[in-house]
């Protein structure tokens, strides 16, 4: 019996070595990112918890949970902790182990490492063949521009030259090249899913439905009619904070500030503004929601 236990022991301390070699080495960031969504669905496991009772007690929503257990959506580390804090409050947990919080600490900042690029493989000296083939395209493209030059020139010319034999000076041709117009993308309910609403139509009839004001933030649940989307939009806020906007039907979209004060998600689907949620996570602080409908003529002012 002793000897079963010190094997099994054995075999536990091999897997930790194995594990903290991976985190410690070169793992790639997908694959770090995967290990940590594990950890997070073991916690949660070992706590008796849906992943939409864990994400009210860490104020996200389910959504968000099941992507940060797929390894789809990278957590903050704020919100490792208070998974971490969740665990270590239940009494169905069996093992309290701070460094396996250190351990999904690591593993994050894994998981933000930009990959490795490839290493470029050895250039090689072009032969003869090559230059002689480069050196007749060169000729060939100079002979083209010179032709194409004449014949240019050659109508000219002809556009703006008199007309003789009629006696009445000739018309010039003049035409301005047409202005280029940026295309822009139309779309309409689930077809705007995860959408830039800047490159869509959706953004010129934009309204703010509903605001929220909290730790000197502002939170607005922007919708287009025209698209039938919705997007949220998050001012006066500082890198690291987080906007969602969870439709209720469909995946919640979701951005991280990284620079300025302001931010917005892409775009979900929403028949009515009230298809839709806003929240934004400010960090150290808490939660603020666009809760607060707004007036259709207070909305068409602002937008």
């Amino acid at each position: 019996m002793a000897l079963t236990s010190g094997y099994t022991r054995l075999i536990r301390a091999g897997m930790d070595v194995q594990r903290e070699a991976g985190v410690q080495g070169g793992q790639e960031p997908e694959a770090a990112r995967a290990e940590l969504g594990k950890l997070l669905a073991q916690w949660r496991t070992e706590c008796g918890l849906s992943q939409a009772r864990l994400a009210s007690k860490v104020h996200s929503n389910q959504p968000t949970i099941s992507r940060w257990e797929k390894g789809h959506l990278l957590p903050s580390a704020e919100a490792i902790e208070a998974v971490w804090h969740v665990r270590s409050a239940s009494e169905r947990a069996h093992r309290l182990d701070e460094e396996e919080l250190q351990e999904a600490l690591l593993l994050r900042r894994r998981a933000e490492e930009e990959p490795k690029a490839p290493r470029p493989e050895p250039s090689r000296s072009p032969s003869k063949a090559t230059q002689q083939g480069k050196k007749r395209r060169w000729v060939w493209a100079v002979v083209a521009t010179v032709c194409v030059a004449a014949i240019t020139a050659l109508v000219t010319v002809w556009a703006n030259g008199d007309d003789d034999s009629a006696g009445t000076p000739g018309s010039t041709a003049s035409a301005l090249p047409s202005p280029t117009v940026a295309a822009t993308a139309t779309c309409t309910g689930v077809t705007c899913a995860s959408m830039e609403p800047a490159a869509t139509v959706c953004a010129k009839d934009a309204v703010t439905a509903a605001v929220g004001r909290k730790y000197g933030a502002t939170v607005e649940l922007r919708y287009s009619p025209r698209c039938q989307a919705a997007w949220a939009k998050m001012s006066r806020t500082s890198p690291g904070d987080r906007i969602l906007v969870t439709p209720k039907k469909g995946s919640t979209e979701e951005y991280r500030q990284r620079t300025g004060y302001d931010a917005h998600t892409p775009m979900v689907p929403a028949a009515r503004p009230e298809d839709a949620e806003a929240c934004a996570y400010i960090q150290d602080r808490g939660t603020v929601c666009a809760t607060t409908p707004v007036t259709a003529t207070a909305a068409a002012s602002a937008g």
